[in-house]
């Protein structure tokens, strides 16, 4: 999964090593961390789990403890409180709900660390050029640049994500990219946005 990352697209050498097309592979990966079991994107469940065991034991690892009510940490130690009151029974639809739960947690939580740190990193790199960052909106940053420092911005931007994800995860190999574009106004943006 982390030669997967240098791709430009993730998803395309998913689905050649899944042997589907890139919709199914993007749903069947999405759908491993939300808890899919049915449908479409799960019918590539069992060759995730074959592909990429590594990431699917982490997963269900993270399902298993949901299921059970104990806590967990993400990869940056984020604490996720999952244990159940002692008076509380769990049905096993309850227990299944914490587990997919669980499993996005410590996806989504380790996501918000490099986020935070990603976003802090801007701010600290791009502030004496004037530049602000205006909006934070799940992995997205909208940053205010006077014109003049705007491409000088834009790369910072990028390198400060690979500099953030070295500080986070040193010695990772897993490849992050931004998809940076410069606009004139935040009008502007909804024309760039990518799927």
């Amino acid at each position: 999964l982390i030669a997967a990352t240098r791709a430009d697209d993730l998803y395309a050498p998913v689905a050649a090593q899944l042997g589907v097309d890139r919709p199914t592979a993007k749903v069947a990966v999405l759908g491993a961390m939300y808890g899919q079991t049915t449908g479409h994107g799960a019918q590539a469940l069992q060759r995730l789990n074959a592909a990429y065991p590594v990431a699917m034991a982490y997963l269900d690892a993270a399902d298993r403890a949901g299921r059970a009510g104990r806590d967990l940490r993400t990869y940056g130690g984020r604490l996720i409180q999952l244990a159940a009151p002692a008076a509380e029974a769990r049905s096993s639809s309850r227990a299944a709900a914490h587990g997919r739960y669980a499993r996005n947690a410590m996806v989504q939580g380790a996501a918000a660390e490099l986020f935070k740190m990603w976003a802090v990193t801007v701010r600290a790199r791009c502030g004496p050029l004037g530049a602000q960052i205006v909006l934070c909106l799940h992995d997205e940053l909208l940053v205010h640049s006077p014109r003049e420092q705007a491409e000088t911005v834009a790369r910072l931007v990028d390198e400060c994500l690979r500099e953030a994800a070295a500080r986070w995860a040193p010695g990772c190999q897993v490849r992050f990219i931004s998809d940076t574009a410069i606009i004139r106004s935040w009008s502007d943006a909804k024309t760039v946005t990518r799927a």
